[in-house]
């Protein structure tokens, strides 16, 4: 139980990669708050199933487009007078669109959701995360590489990145780390609204040097991995976690 006592607050916990983080920091003692947005009775079962580890559990709503949303979410979780050891920022949308084809309503929306809202929260809650916690954030190689109609969501995961390098050097002297995760296309929900499905099923079926599945587990467990104590001097990095996909030219 090595996170006993202590307590994540993750955004987007409902399904997918947040669900399974959930699960990974509850049955290793960690209290837990997720944020949903629209899947209320995913979020009820997943409260009750996190709940059977034996540890706290509280499911919030929370709209990252609103910036007033944020605001009244973070005074929220304030008011609970509690401290955060590890706030993970996973909450993710956008609009599958190439940049020629894209509008500023896609841009605007993409860059609120998975750039601003981290950096809101981020800068918000840790005025009461604990010396030693942990930010991170989930990035994608879309940052840095070219995917298919992945325009906004590929620059927004870039500015991510960005931030999360210049959030880790001004919170280091406050005992918090920031650091980012990024993964090749996992086969979640997600990936059902990705308009070039053909792509999308070459990417899942090519086998990477491990000749293993890239799962939402290995990603979880790089979660708990940084969240360690042994992870202390790890600061603004990007760890990427693939298989070893990306080091193959094609």
């Amino acid at each position: 139980m090595i996170f006993k006592n202590k307590t994540l607050l993750l955004t987007g916990g409902s399904r997918g990669l947040g669900k399974k983080i959930c699960y990974e920091f509850a049955q290793r003692g960690a209290n837990i708050i997720f944020t949903y947005v629209r899947s209320s009775t995913e979020a009820k079962l997943l409260k009750n199933d996190l709940e059977k580890f034996g540890v706290n559990v509280k499911s919030k709503k929370l709209n990252l487009n609103s910036n007033e949303d944020i605001n009244n979410f973070c005074e929220d979780i304030k008011s609970l007078n509690i401290q955060l050891d590890f706030l993970i920022n996973n909450a993710a949308s956008g609009v599958m669109k190439n940049s020629l084809e894209s509008t500023e309503k896609h841009w605007d929306w993409t860059m609120q959701i998975n750039a601003k809202g981290p950096w809101l929260l981020s800068k918000n809650l840790s005025e009461i995360m604990n010396k030693n916690s942990r930010i991170i954030n989930i990035s994608s190689p879309g940052s840095s590489k070219v995917l298919k109609n992945y325009f906004s969501i590929g620059v927004s995961k870039a500015a991510l990145e960005s931030i999360t390098r210049y959030m880790a050097y001004d919170l280091a002297n406050k005992g918090i780390t920031v650091n980012s995760i990024s993964a090749t296309l996992l086969e979640t929900d997600a990936i059902k609204h990705f308009p070039n499905q053909n792509d999308i099923k070459k990417i899942l079926e090519r086998k990477n040097p491990t000749q293993k599945k890239l799962l939402t587990d290995h990603i979880a467990k790089a979660a708990v991995m940084l969240c360690n104590e042994e992870s202390e001097m790890i600061i603004g990095q990007n760890i990427l976690v693939d298989g070893g996909d990306t080091l193959l030219l094609s």
